[in-house]
């Protein structure tokens, strides 16, 4: 399974083109397999750090910001819909077994 291309280089979800081309430019330098001797463990993980950025520059970018976005959603969605909520069945079920027990408990106190 492959991982989250945004957590191989260590990037928070949404980040911009601009801020995962940096990252990315920063881990290859570190990761390059010349850079470190050719291991295996290091090329393993440049080969991870290439993948994720090449995922992350073949999505589309967003349009939009975030609240933009949000707010087209609720709109298509029909916005924010409240429900009339009237009394439980349970609820009023218990509450009259309780005063049922109430009355019950006064006649005995009666006696």
């Amino acid at each position: 399974m492959r991982r989250d291309p945004y957590r191989v280089l260590g990037l928070p979800h949404g980040a911009s083109p601009a801020l995962v081309l940096d990252r990315y430019r920063e881990l290859v330098k570190v990761h390059h397999p010349d850079r470190n001797g050719g291991s295996a463990e290091s090329t393993a993980r440049f080969q991870e750090i290439q993948l994720a950025f090449e995922e992350l520059r073949a999505r589309p970018a967003p349009e939009g910001s975030i609240d933009e976005r949000l707010a087209k959603l609720e709109q298509e969605l029909g916005g924010p819909q409240r429900r009339e909520r009237g009394p439980d069945p349970s609820v009023t079920r218990v509450t009259t077994l309780i005063d049922g027990l109430d009355d019950l408990a006064t006649s005995l106190d009666k006696l």
